[in-house]
């Protein structure tokens, strides 16, 4: 015989102990996903020590026993995980404390959101007793049965009679057996029309290996124990073990309260990691942006290089291009301003000349009009002694040659013969008509015509 102390997936978490009937000493260990932590230890050597105290159980006793234990089925554990992770350990704490662990699959009132708000007051019975039945699974008759716990049998016969309204194919061969299908069983925990007795009532599931097989008290069907009562000898062991299963209870409202230690400190530190890691992946990225940044600036740089080698070439060649440009543009300068100091000279030289020449016109202009005011003179002169002469006019005529033109150009020389003076022999050099001490005065030249 041995007893097994473990933390259950109950509603309310609360402790529980069982009673195994069988000769195997040696204890199962703990299945992994339970919500107690792993490092820390079995109650082993707490129990093989009080051993004998749980000899003498009644019925009474484990009607207690099976009252307190809530539903740990494996499908109520294997959603066991853990909630959004914290900073610290008292924020994990906190967390903890806002939102309880996902222990196993919520209870058929929390699983249902189209439940009503629960009724503050509920009506219980006073004066029943527990009722206790089996529940065969039809489908699966291999797999261990259901175990169903209710308030009264005056709940237990309420809810048979829902059953058997809405699910005709379930049967109760004897008060305390029935036999339902599986599907049937998960649909009346959310069915509505047992939303009435759904805190007065519950079924528990053995599918688990930890689980030990359950032997329920025999009843009848007004929920009356079929065995006689306690002893005195009973009683007082069980009150023993009512004592011992208190100070169980506080040691393990100890160990919750440091297993949520350690889970909210392992939700900090994961989601520490969690924190880190993606810092890092974050940070890689980063890098490797900053990487393929830099390696195009760095191609940049060297093409913006490049483009300044041949800018700075072209510039000096530039450069040197104005620097001849300029050179070329002040030897001109200079060959023009000799240009215009020679122009400047020339034409005051060019002015002077002019000058020279009008005055030189001028004067001309005068011995010629004093030049034909004589030889006009001299004309009438010489008309007037020969007018007597026997010589004819055309002999005078063909004496001249050539005759008296008009000075209307400029004329360098010109040579007149007149009878007054000696003849002149033929080959003998003829004077000029402007030189100096002629008979004959010029004749003025003709006014230019107007442009």
């Amino acid at each position: 015989m041995s007893f097994r102390c473990h933390l259950a997936n109950n509603f309310d978490d609360s402790f529980c102990c069982h009673y195994i009937p069988d000769t195997d000493t040696e204890l199962q260990p703990p299945a992994p996903d339970m919500s107690r932590p792993q490092s820390m230890p079995d109650f082993t050597a707490l129990m093989d020590s009080t051993k004998s105290l749980f000899e003498a159980t009644t019925t009474s006793n484990f009607e207690k026993r099976i009252h307190s234990r809530r539903t740990t089925s494996p499908d109520r554990r294997s959603h066991h995980g853990r909630k959004r992770p914290s900073l610290s350990l008292a924020a994990g704490l906190m967390m903890n404390t806002e939102s309880p662990l996902l222990t196993g699959t919520m209870s058929p009132r929390k699983r249902s959101g189209n439940y009503p708000a629960e009724d503050k007051g509920l009506d219980v019975d006073e004066g029943g007793t527990l009722f206790y039945a089996y529940a065969l699974r039809s489908d699966c008759p291999s797999s261990p049965p259901y175990i169903l716990t209710f308030a009264s049998a005056a709940v237990c016969s309420q809810w048979w009679s829902l059953v058997q309204q809405h699910y005709p194919s379930c049967a109760r061969p004897s008060p305390q057996f029935l036999v339902m299908r599986s599907e049937d069983m998960e649909l009346i925990k959310d069915d509505l029309k047992f939303f009435e007795l759904r805190n007065r009532w519950f079924h528990t599931s053995q599918d688990s290996p930890a689980c030990p097989p359950i032997v329920l008290p025999l009843q009848y069907a007004n929920g009356m124990p079929a065995i006689a009562p306690p002893s005195a000898e009973e009683k007082t062991s069980t009150s023993a073990i009512e004592s011992l299963t208190e100070s169980l209870k506080r040691l393990t409202s100890v160990v919750e309260s440091n297993a949520d230690q350690v889970h909210a400190l392992s939700v900090a530190q994961s989601m520490g990691l969690q924190a880190m890691q993606e810092i890092n992946e974050t940070n890689s990225i980063q890098i490797k942006a900053i990487s393929e940044s830099q390696a195009k600036l760095q191609a940049l740089v060297d093409q913006n290089a490049s483009h300044y080698i041949a800018l700075a070439n072209s510039n000096f060649k530039t450069q040197e291009q104005s620097r001849l440009s300029q050179e070329r543009t002040l030897t001109a300068q200079e060959q023009t301003r000799d240009i215009l100091e020679t122009t400047a000279a020339q034409l005051q030289t060019l002015s002077k000349n002019q000058a020279e020449l009008s005055q030189t016109c001028h004067g001309m202009m005068h011995s010629i009009d004093l030049l034909s005011h004589g030889t006009a003179a001299g004309i009438s002169d010489t008309a007037s002694n020969h007018s007597t002469s026997s010589i004819s006019a055309s002999t005078i005529a063909s004496r001249i040659s050539p005759g008296p033109r008009k000075l209307n150009k400029k004329i360098k020389g010109v040579w007149y013969e007149y009878d007054s003076g000696p003849l002149v022999p033929a080959g003998a050099p003829r004077k000029r008509a402007d030189s100096v001490n002629t008979s004959t005065p010029p004749k003025s030249p003709a006014a230019p015509k107007p442009a």
